[in-house]
């Protein structure tokens, strides 16, 4: 018995000291506090673009760091250059949606599963996962105010969601898949895109189809509301882009700028002046 009880506390001690052994673990996070301190600092200071103090290629340099909102002269100083973390599910499937939620501090993921992740922006580490849909989540869009999001999947279903991951409403919207959505300007409307060609405008508290624009040949991959303006544009497989009026339905006129499917078309986010288009070509 004896013999027993020194085996066991001769194994306890080396587990101890094995932990003891351990490197410990290195948390990576982002602190956005000081830079948003030194902004509060420095903007009284601050008449112009000319005022702000450039960032030197120096390690100390780091101080002079500040928020985004800072940089407004010249947002190329706001890419990103430096790889920080790489985030992961326990059950990996392909993500086909990324969105920040509207206060910047967390990460919204659709996967080909169905499942929403929420992940934290500044320890990297998961929140919460929740089964949104069935088949696979292809777009989701927050409102402009922040009250409300939607999501869609591969089945032509879009689910209306609350911040706190609430489903309040589920509409069967496209016999496909809907590609994107697209909020107008007072969030009173939006539109969506679909493989089924066409592109739909909706009411979004009434949950009411009010009109279904087609002139496409081939699936509808993106559409986006102009900011300001009764002004949708669109882009398909068929290689075209349009610009539509969403009030009448009709067609304004068409882009023909690309030689493969459009992925993305998106109006200038504060004026609306310029548009923007991707292709596979």
């Amino acid at each position: 018995m004896d013999q027993h009880l020194l085996e066991v506390d001769l194994a306890q001690e080396g587990l101890r000291r094995k932990d003891l052994m351990k490197k410990p673990i290195q948390r990576r996070t982002v602190d956005y506090g000081s830079g948003i301190t030194r902004w509060f600092q420095e903007r009284s200071k601050i008449k112009s673009f000319r005022d702000v103090r450039y960032m030197l290629p120096e390690h100390d340099s780091i101080v002079d760091l500040l928020p985004p909102s800072a940089y407004q002269y010249n947002p190329s100083l706001n890419l990103p250059t430096k790889y920080i973390h790489a985030s992961s599910n326990k059950v990996k499937h392909p993500v086909n949606v990324v969105k920040w939620t509207p206060d910047g501090r967390r990460l919204l993921t659709g996967s080909s599963s169905g499942e929403f992740t929420l992940w934290n922006g500044l320890t990297f580490n998961f929140e919460t996962i929740l089964q949104a849909h069935d088949h696979a989540i292809r777009s989701c869009e927050w409102s402009n105010s922040g009250d409300f999001f939607l999501s869609s999947d591969q089945s032509g279903i879009i689910k209306y969601w609350q911040p706190n991951m609430n489903n309040v409403k589920v509409l069967n919207a496209h016999s496909e898949a809907v590609r994107d959505i697209s909020f107008s300007s007072t969030d009173s409307k939006f539109a969506t895109a679909s493989d089924d060609g066409s592109i739909k405008i909706w009411s979004f508290t009434e949950a009411h189809e009010e009109q279904k624009l087609t002139g496409h040949g081939w699936d509808v991959k993106t559409v986006d509301w102009h900011p300001s303006k009764g002004l949708l544009a669109s882009g398909s497989k068929d290689n075209l882009v349009k610009l539509w009026d969403p009030r009448s339905g009709r067609c304004l006129t068409t882009l023909h700028g690309h030689k493969n499917t459009v992925y993305q078309a998106a109006f200038q986010p504060t004026h609306g002046d310029l548009l923007a288009t991707c292709s596979r070509d």
